[in-house]
């Protein structure tokens, strides 16, 4: 394991003196050519003669890629069929793309033909953590917090934002009996009290947050969310901070209130990073690769980044569709809850320098909270701007307008909301009564 543990470390440092190389000159074009040891191909000439052999992929993919070292060939050639195994988590909001992909069957448009796509399906970030490290998993899905570990312990990196929300999608849920009896009106009110979250989670970091920024000190558990309802309906805690959809899922079962949301409150920037741009309280999701994929297969990681955007598309332009086919990967929760959940987010697959400016201050706490250890995030900042990279997605992006398709061009960029409506609290009641079907999907314009 030590060995393991330094042969990453090893990794990350030769990645980030290669990017920070090329960053630091300030060269408009994006590529680290020569700038990782035992690269041969050297110069546009040699790009394009490896493009060539690799058949019709435009050289600037293999620039990116030269970021991650020499191409091996180990997964194939580009235009090659592959069988990925990706780790989501369908019963959170921010990674949706993923679900959407994955029921709606995006993917089989853009990969080559005869590529299979193996879902694992994951309550939290760390089995796909896990994964990640173990090479099951070559892409996968969390927030920023549990992805900003991952990141510090496995070798990938954040290729895209899958979306952000304007506040909403965290929620401090206190139980509905001590809402109802007044027992809870202040924040003073939780102080001391049994608070569950799971550490570790972007709501960990909306708890510590919270108590920060209020001068309460509750009594915080670490708890997974079967856990939260379990003892919430137990009446063992007072609170639970968690994600949607279970945020919305609680109150409409009558467990718990979402008493604060992210809506109410300034975001962990406020403290750790006070030159962003002001926010409330947002989440990021994250889309990660590993480095042996981003290196060897360009054409399946930009394959992969316009399917997703497309789901974006989806998302943020058909949501009663998304929503059908998210509900039909998690069933069990309303159908009111999974399309409400929809009007919260934005989906915009781009990291932006104010998201970047986000990301670091989220760094910024977890660095001071032991969360982040490694060599690789003693600088947050340099960590942030090397790890956070989405050129991958901006060639897809390229590529996608140039064939009249929407992309994540069209919308606003972090921090700001898609719709003014996106600026009120919503309630799963608006949409008690819908009944999401299928219907025909079509693509919207550039």
């Amino acid at each position: 394991m030590a060995k393991e543990k330094e042969k990453i470390e090893e990794t990350a440092r030769l990645t980030r003196r290669a990017f920070l190389k090329y960053a630091g000159a300030g060269l408009v074009i994006p590529t680290v050519i020569g700038m990782v040891p035992d690269i041969p191909i050297l110069g546009q000439v040699g790009w394009k003669a490896y493009a060539a052999a690799q058949a019709k992929l435009s050289p600037e993919w293999w620039q990116v890629a030269s970021k991650y070292g020499k191409p091996t060939g180990k997964y194939g050639k580009v235009g090659d069929p592959v069988t990925l195994t990706i780790g989501y988590q369908p019963y959170c909001t921010p990674y949706w793309t993923s679900s959407v992909n994955k029921q709606a069957q995006i993917w089989t448009k853009y990969l080559p033909k005869g590529s299979k796509i193996v879902w694992f399906r994951s309550l939290s970030g760390p089995l796909i953590n896990n994964n990640m490290l173990a090479g099951k998993n070559q892409i996968g899905y969390m927030a920023e917090t549990p992805a900003l570990r991952s990141g510090d312990t496995v070798p990938c990196d954040m290729i895209s934002v899958t979306g952000y929300d304007v506040g909403e999608t965290g929620a401090i849920c206190v139980r509905e009996d001590l809402i109802k009896e007044g027992k809870v009106k202040a924040p003073k009110d939780l102080e001391g009290e049994r608070v569950g979250t799971p550490f570790g989670s972007y709501n960990h970091r909306q708890a510590l947050t919270w108590s920060y920024q209020n001068g309460v000190k509750t009594n915080l558990l670490d708890q997974s969310i079967e856990l939260q309802v379990t003892n919430l309906r137990a009446k063992n805690i007072a609170a639970a901070v968690t994600w949607e959809p279970y945020s919305s899922w609680l109150e409409q079962r009558g467990i718990a209130d979402r008493w604060i949301t992210g809506q109410d409150m300034p975001c962990t920037c406020e403290k750790y990073n006070p030159q962003a741009v002001k926010h409330t309280f947002r989440v990021v999701g994250a889309t990660l690769a590993i480095f042996d994929w981003l290196r060897d297969r360009p054409d399946i990681i930009g394959a992969y980044l316009k399917a997703e955007e497309e789901c974006r598309d989806m998302l943020n332009n058909d949501r009663d569709l998304a929503a059908y086919y998210i509900s039909s990967d998690i069933t069990e929760v309303h159908p009111a809850v999974t399309r409400v959940n929809l009007d919260m987010m934005v989906w915009d697959g781009r990291i932006t320098p104010e998201c970047k400016n986000h990301l670091k201050g989220v760094a910024r706490l977890w660095r001071e909270k032991g969360i982040l250890q490694s060599d690789r995030s003693k600088d947050t900042d340099k960590y942030i701007d090397e790890w956070a990279d989405d050129r991958f997605l901006r060639l897809a992006i390229k590529e996608m307008k140039a064939k009249g398709q929407w992309t994540s061009d069209k919308t606003p960029g972090f921090p700001k909301e898609l719709r003014p409506d996106q600026l009120k609290r919503h309630t799963w009641k608006t949409y008690e009564k819908i009944e999401l079907k299928e219907k025909p999907w079509k693509q919207s314009k550039a």
